[in-house]
């Protein structure tokens, strides 16, 4: 699907003043092209998207990798209030979802309508997340561990020390940089969907009720087939759910 970069970060596909706006924030290690899988199932016509491409990847493979959460969800709120308008519904994926919660309460802040924040395989703030030690002893056995177990990356292709030795680096940053993040009070008022899936060791369905706590919105968890990953199997799923979550959202509006 076609992009056009407004900013390093922020990507911007469909209409340039959609109906809606979805914010995309990837998970560790991922990229705006990561993103692209949910892009094809989640715009309906007239809506638009933001994807948010980090530092240190693609074609920002020169620049320093990112060091905090905190911050790059301030530059991308900022960015977002310049180049759209109209209610935003924010959805990240695992590390994605951490940022994309701290994103959601700048916006609100600034008054932006968030109709929707989304955490997909997300343990929210207040959870145990990573320890920065840990993630610094860790070995380059232990990262292709880490790697294979939770992406869909070529194995072979991953053995050659090369293409680690570019992958490693950016999980690591995003690793700490999720490990150190020190999430601010702020409480959203918008409404939260917490997804999760069955066999993702990671994220359980208790980590997903204690969403419940970082909105006053109301809470709605879903959880389904597949792992940390499961979107890739079933892109459809996930959106569909997203989907519902805000008709009930504009179903309750119109009630009023």
């Amino acid at each position: 699907m076609k992009h056009t970069e407004l900013t390093p970060l922020l990507w911007q596909h469909g209409p340039t003043q959609g109906t809606r706006t979805y914010v995309l924030a990837p998970f560790a290690g991922g990229s705006a092209y990561s993103m692209g899988g949910w892009l094809r199932e989640l715009l309906r016509p007239g809506e638009s998207a933001l994807v948010l491409q980090y530092p240190g990847r693609g074609p920002r493979a020169a620049e320093a990798l990112p060091t905090s959460l905190g911050e790059l969800a301030v530059e991308a709120g900022r960015a977002i209030q310049r180049h759209s308008t109209g209610p935003v519904v924010v959805v990240g994926h695992s590390l994605g979802g951490v940022l994309g919660h701290a994103l959601a309460g700048h916006l609100e802040h600034a008054g932006r309508e968030v109709e929707l924040c989304v955490a997909s395989a997300a343990r929210p703030p207040s959870s145990v997340r990573l320890d920065a030690g840990q993630v610094l002893a860790m070995t380059d056995a232990q990262w292709l561990h880490e790697i294979t177990r939770y992406s869909t990356f070529d194995l072979a292709l991953l053995n050659d020390p090369a293409v680690l030795d570019l992958i490693v680096p950016v999980v690591r940053a995003d690793y700490l940089m999720l490990a150190r993040h020190v999430p601010e009070h702020r409480t959203l008022s918008c409404p939260l969907l917490a997804v999760g899936a069955a066999d993702d060791a990671w994220v359980t369905a208790e980590h997903l009720e204690i969403w419940g706590e970082h909105t006053t919105g109301g809470l709605t968890t879903r959880v389904l087939p597949g792992g940390h990953f499961y979107f890739r199997d079933d892109p459809a799923g996930v959106t569909e759910l997203i989907h519902t979550a805000l008709d009930g959202v504009r179903t309750r509006e119109e009630l009023r």
